[in-house]
């Protein structure tokens, strides 16, 4: 009987004493904010945490670069349960810190990260694009603790706790889907060589453009790294379609949207080559699209007469 009670009393002392053990890995968890799925979709200016709509609004929505899903850096951390006060930026270095369950430095314009003081070379290096720091949203996922994967189909990133079962989903997704902006309806601006420009439109108008006045040709340029691109292939064919038809118009920018892939997925390495090609139109209009400089899509109308 006694051996029976000093059993019982031994299996309780024991449990007692794991109890703290177990609080302080329940809190460990807690404290660096592990978050049990994140979705990001290409396009999409929001992101989903833990399954819970509605998402968490961006102010610019994620891309893709050379076969890498770029996000903002303090949105990344947040997703990915950091709170701002771990998120550092040092402008004097241009060097992001992220400090979780590794401390991450990644630098613009350098392909590395360094993770607890260990730098390890990547095939991107993170973006300065309109005074935001943009970096590659799996090396800093993975390097925070999560698994990552990537679905072609629908455009969409997912990120879930390492050594843990890939969470479902698919109602996430359809809800980034809806998600999707509806680009409004070009509001008339200036008026430049005898285009009405939409008013706040992020498309660049060259200025030897501006300064025509033979009410014959223009030329400007969708900007990729704004990514408000829906809105901008909105602005494009409001130009477009001011002189040029339908029809032209929309091979015209359906071949601008081959233009976009290419620059977005080609690299010095294995480039995508998409030629600057022209488009006829019944009426004597013709559009050119083509790569501008940088990150830019470029179209030139003009009247072959």
């Amino acid at each position: 009987m006694k051996r029976i009670i000093t059993i019982a009393l031994a299996l309780v002392l024991a449990a007692v004493l794991a109890l703290p053990a177990m609080a302080e890995q329940v809190n460990l968890y807690q404290n660096n904010q592990l978050v049990k799925s994140v979705v990001f979709k290409i396009g999409v200016p929001y992101y989903v945490v833990n399954g819970q709509t509605p998402g968490v609004k961006m102010d610019v929505a994620p891309f893709v670069k050379s076969d890498r899903t770029f996000v903002p850096v303090r949105f990344l951390g947040n997703a990915l349960g950091l709170d701002d006060s771990r998120i550092i930026w040092d402008n004097s270095t241009q060097t992001a810190t992220l400090k979780g369950n590794a401390i991450l430095q990644m630098t613009i314009g350098q392909a590395s990260i360094i993770s607890n003081g260990v730098k390890k070379i990547i095939d991107v290096a993170p973006i300065l694009q309109s005074d935001r720091t943009f970096l590659p949203a799996r090396y800093v996922a993975e390097g925070l603790g999560y698994q990552v994967s990537w679905d072609d189909t629908t455009q969409t990133v997912v990120c879930w706790p390492e050594g843990e079962i890939k969470p479902d989903v698919s109602a996430v997704v359809s809800y980034l889907e809806n998600k999707g902006t509806t680009p409004a309806k070009p509001i008339s601006g200036d008026l430049v060589n005898g285009y009405n420009i939409p008013k706040n439109t992020d498309l660049t108008i060259a200025n030897y453009a501006k300064e025509a006045s033979d009410g014959k040709w223009m030329v400007f340029s969708i900007n990729l790294t704004k990514r408000n691109l829906q809105q901008q292939y909105a602005d494009t064919q409001s130009i477009i379609s001011q002189t040029v038809d339908p029809a032209t118009t929309a091979e015209a920018i359906d071949y601008a949207k081959k233009v976009q892939y290419a620059l977005e997925n080609g690299s010095r390495e294995n480039p995508i080559y998409c030629p600057i090609t022209t488009f006829n139109a019944p009426n004597d209009m013709a559009v050119r699209v083509g790569a501008g400089g940088g990150d830019t899509v470029q179209f030139d109308l003009w009247s072959t007469k």
